[in-house]
């Protein structure tokens, strides 16, 4: 069962205090006037009618503030690009940048004219380090889809390369 959103129980709430509020003859309703029970009744309703727009506008301006925030539209936009599989890769090229990030160009033996590059930023721990021109490595998707697992031909893991959708989200920061 679905909890109701707080936004909506405040209504209800506003009621609630407002009849608690009444002095008490008003609140006994079972001795009270035909007259003073419909204008509790229309009081009631016309509060219900006035504020029941600015209620649902403000939970849809709240639902479409969640859906502009960077972080949900990534992880929709990675839901729909889960990584797949990919064929073992041979290391072409290997290149240190000025900045200490490193360079890996990668040729599929099976779609040559299909290069792929392969970037690490500079880390003391930084997996292209121990890469070599001609070495083999393995690109294995990680069971929810969020990027692959990088192996050499030993199948000794070298790092996690997230997808473009992962990447987008807090949640692949270096801490």
């Amino acid at each position: 069962m679905k909890r109701p959103a707080p936004i909506s129980l405040s209504p209800l709430l506003a009621l609630a205090l407002l009849a608690t509020g009444l002095p008490a003859p008003a609140q006994d309703l079972s001795r009270a006037s035909p007259v003073t029970s419909s204008v509790l009744t229309a009081s009631v309703v016309s509060l219900a009618v006035i504020t029941a727009p600015v209620w649902l506008s403000a939970v849809g301006v709240s639902e479409l503030h969640d859906a502009s925030m960077p972080h949900n539209r990534a992880a929709r936009a990675a839901k729909k690009h889960k990584a797949g599989p990919l064929p073992p890769l041979t290391v072409e090229r290997v290149a240190q940048q000025p900045d200490g990030a490193y360079r890996v160009d990668l040729k599929n033996p099976q779609a040559p004219d299909q290069p792929a590059v392969v970037e690490w930023p500079a880390r003391a721990d930084n997996p292209a380090a121990g890469v070599n021109v001609g070495d083999v490595l393995e690109f294995t998707p990680t069971p929810a889809g969020a990027g692959w697992m990088v192996a050499n031909a030993d199948g000794a893991a070298l790092a996690f390369l997230p997808t473009d959708g992962a990447a987008a989200t807090s949640m692949s920061e270096r801490w």
